[in-house]
């Protein structure tokens, strides 16, 4: 048993659209974690629950909730389009937001103080009050950067620098505080992009998120950092994790250093058991 103490992995997971990043957390369930799902992603929970269908496990360990990152309404795109076409970009760059109604942002946040299980309804309280025998799971980073520029700068169609800034450091500091003050183990799934090492110089993959500055500092919050990769297989695709790949900024404490991982958080999670 572990100690009470003794904080759960963090765990980044980055790799494109297709690499099998959703599909995997199946494998937390199978590791016999309660898990729950916080999704930015449309169609994110179809595809979790038709695996977790198909592998038959059991669907009352896992609960989820969807915020998307776009607040509702295409009177609001045209609206933005209206200004578009009668100002230029420091007048729009100047523009007072308007109030921001229901923004992502603060309801994913109170989906953390309180989270409600759009299965059924249930109530399971704050998040960090979660143990060991439970993950919390963000699936994924482009839906938060979404939500932090959009609580930001809401209706209007650019930002200038201290907006830019305002909702990098609200990214910053939500990731901190789910790689420090949560006691059950957490995945963070995320896109990548090729961003400018700030310590060499040269281009590496990194997670896609807002600005050049954020995304070489976000690694150094988790105990594992993966890249979800495909090989193929005849006509399939076949899942791999790496923290082995040249060019990508990754890390290893749990699992061994390779670019063939088996796409599987079980390792991560006995590990931790027995630490």
């Amino acid at each position: 048993m572990a100690s009470p103490n003794l904080q759960p992995p963090s765990i980044l997971l980055m790799g494109p659209s297709g690499s099998g990043k959703t599909y995997s957390l199946s494998t937390l369930l199978e590791a016999g974690l309660e898990v729950f799902v916080v999704s930015t992603e449309p169609r994110g929970i179809e595809t979790l629950l038709d695996v977790v269908a198909g592998k038959r496990l059991d669907l009352t360990k896992l609960h989820w909730k969807y915020i998307g990152p776009a607040r509702p309404g295409f009177q609001i795109l045209a609206d933005q389009g209206d200004l578009i076409a009668r100002s230029n970009q420091e007048a729009l760059a100047k523009q007072i937001p308007r109030i921001r109604e229901n923004p992502a942002w603060v309801e994913m946040l109170k989906t953390f103080v309180n989270f409600v299980d759009d299965k059924d309804g249930k109530a399971y309280g704050d998040v960090t009050k979660f143990g060991g025998d439970k993950a919390l799971v963000v699936d994924s980073l482009s839906g938060v950067s979404a939500m932090a520029m959009d609580v930001t700068v809401g209706d209007k169609v650019t930002a200038h620098v201290g907006e830019w800034g305002i909702a990098i450091k609200a990214i910053d500091k939500f990731i901190l505080l789910c790689c420090s003050d949560l006691k059950c183990f957490f995945v963070m799934t995320a896109h990548t992009e090729k961003e400018e090492d700030p310590n060499t110089g040269m281009g590496k993959m990194m997670v896609s998120t807002l600005g050049k500055k954020l995304a070489p500092q976000i690694p150094r919050y988790f105990s594992e950092v993966l890249s979800a990769e495909t090989d193929s297989d005849g006509d399939k695709r076949v899942f791999r994790w790496s923290n082995n790949t040249p060019n990508f900024v990754l890390k290893n404490r749990s699992l061994p250093i390779s670019s063939k991982l088996q796409p599987d958080f079980r390792p991560v999670v006995e590990a931790y058991k027995k630490r």
